[in-house]
């Protein structure tokens, strides 16, 4: 059986981060000290020499100082192949460029219908209102009925059309989050203050792809090496790249006023939160798009041909991910007020990759990505151990974090998905509890409760671990052993056999190895009242042979 040992330190300084097994391909970014935005006497210059920009320079000021944090990134804007797996993998909506031959057709059959509409409205001397064909209305019907593909010579261009909960999925499916629009300005600008990735200085074809360069369609990724910096390409030009990044002021901003002559222009931007950021211009604006400090905003929902997206990553493993489920899966008004430790989780992940087309160092093509892992909470507020068994008995279960499981496990059986888990040491429910037959969901909060004898496995003269789906209804009880008070230690996960070898009963030929086949969680929850120890939880699941191996990092 495999185990999983897993081991999650909450509100302890966090270690030195590495990426040792983590995504692939992707290209660490030193963070810093980052000079984010234009200069108030920046913007002034160029608004004075194009006055028709005022409106799109609006947003870039002040300039300011921010702390960037080390993270990863991909060396490319997802490109087609790359975005086709996660398409083919997931059912989600293909870009309708790849469904340009079912749009020619449906826009001949609508024209073809308007003209006879045209012919008929005459005949009857009626009058005839013309409608227009909507391709992108056309494709959100009727996608998932047509076939499509990735247009010829196009599987290394960077995928256009995605809208940002597109993008946002992608990277999720993939492993990884959209970048903020500061780690963008860290990676193409570091520790200077330069005008584009590479410098200063311009050439209207040798850099990047911009309205310049005479294209009106993007070009393969990689294919301006010379403006590089850092090994990642196309920071500027190409396309627009989705952010995470509301758009909103920076912090001392305040609404310019330019003068002109005897003329006054004010720019002030149109900030809303709800929109995102997007950067790096595109082939459809010049020089002044594709600075570093330029920022486009974007409502969601929008998707052009010039629009695409690249994702990035936290160099600690198991960050990302936390934070997605936390914010995209879990329901937390279950832990009612309990704080959870993102950056403490611990996880196995496991890549499948392909090399891809494009011709650029560490560009790779994703597969499929799974994970298994622990989210804890921040703390507990329990002095010993019998002082927890009291607060589970007599407020509910104690709820002590959250799973994150890929595949079915055996035992417990437990489905794919996301679960929370609270413990509960052994004891009778209280008298309160037995006269209603319930069961408190966790300690915090308003009580919460359930049938206890309509969850499987649930004995309350045992101590148990509880598991409730992501939304927080039980699931089902697994006997477990009571929590050991211990100095806190540093997070790890360890893949290992349910049964060790014992050299004593072995030939002395090597035997074969043993197969994974348990996942066992070691849970690290410091006290609130003693940082310097911690409750230590000990959690085994199996799972059928040949499940994971150790390929899982």
């Amino acid at each position: 059986m495999l185990t999983l040992l897993l081991v999650s330190l909450c509100g302890l300084p966090t270690p030195t981060a590495t990426n040792q097994g983590g995504p692939p391909g992707l290209i660490f970014v030193k963070g810093g000290a980052t000079k984010i935005g234009s200069t108030r006497g920046q913007v002034e210059k160029l608004v004075l020499a194009r006055e028709e920009l005022a409106f799109a320079l609006a947003g870039e000021t002040p300039q300011f100082t921010r702390a960037v944090e080390d993270f990863l990134l991909m060396p490319t804007e997802v490109t087609n192949e790359q975005y086709a797996e996660f398409v083919r993998a997931s059912g989600c909506r293909p870009p309708r460029s790849w469904g340009i031959r079912a749009l020619q057709t449906a826009q001949v059959a609508f024209l073809e219908r308007q003209g006879k509409a045209k012919q008929d409205a005459r005949g009857g001397g009626k009058p005839f209102e013309p409608a227009i064909f909507a391709p992108e209305a056309w494709w959100e019907e009727n996608w998932k009925t047509v076939p499509w593909e990735i247009p010829p010579g196009e599987v290394s261009l960077p995928v256009v059309f995605v809208t940002y909960a597109e993008a946002q999925r992608y990277a999720r499916w993939a492993g990884l989050r959209l970048m903020t629009e500061f780690e963008y300005q860290r990676a193409a600008r570091g520790d200077s203050v330069r005008v584009y990735p590479w410098g200063d200085d311009w050439d209207d074809r040798r850099y990047c792809l911009s309205m310049h360069s005479g294209r009106d369609l993007p070009t393969p990724v990689g294919s301006f090496s010379d403006g590089a910096v850092g090994g990642i390409h196309d920071l500027a030009g190409n396309v627009w790249e989705w952010t995470s990044s509301p758009f909103e002021p920076f912090p001392g901003y305040e609404a310019l006023r330019v003068t002109r002559g005897k003329r006054t222009i004010e720019l002030l931007a149109p900030f809303d939160p709800n929109q995102r950021v997007t950067v790096s211009g595109s082939f459809h604006v010049d020089k002044v798009g594709v600075r570093v400090s330029t920022r486009m905003n974007a409502d969601p929902g929008q998707t052009t041909n010039a629009l695409g997206f690249r994702c990035a990553a936290y160099p600690q493993p198991g960050l990302d991910a936390a934070n997605a489920l936390i914010e995209q899966e879990l329901s937390l008004g279950v832990i009612r007020g309990a704080e959870l430790a993102p950056q403490n989780a611990a996880v196995l992940r496991n890549w499948q990759v392909v090399p891809g087309t494009a011709k650029v160092p560490g560009y790779t093509v994703i597969q499929r990505y799974q994970q298994l892992l622990f989210c804890p909470r921040l703390d507990l507020p329990a002095t010993t151990i019998e002082s927890l068994t009291d607060q589970s008995i007599e407020d509910g279960p104690v709820f002590i974090g959250f799973l994150d499981l890929p595949r079915p496990m055996a035992s417990p059986e437990l489905d794919a998905g996301t679960f929370w888990i609270a413990w509960r040491g052994a004891g009778a429910l209280p008298q309160a509890e037995t006269e209603k037959h319930g069961l408190k969901l966790v300690a915090e909060g308003p009580p919460r409760t359930t049938l206890f004898h309509q969850v499987p496995g649930f004995d309350a003269r045992k101590s148990c671990y509880i598991f409730y789906s992501a939304r927080g209804e039980p699931q089902l009880a697994l006997a477990a052993p009571a929590p050991r008070f211990e100095k806190t230690r540093a997070c790890r996960v360890v893949l290992e056999p349910f049964a060790p070898l014992d050299p004593k009963t072995q030939p002395k030929d090597p035997p074969p190895p043993l197969p994974l086949d348990t996942v066992r969680f070691t849970a690290v929850v410091p006290s609130a009242s003693s940082k310097a120890k911690a409750l230590i939880f000990d959690l085994p699941i199996r799972v059928a042979p040949g499940t994971f191996d150790s390929s899982w990092k």
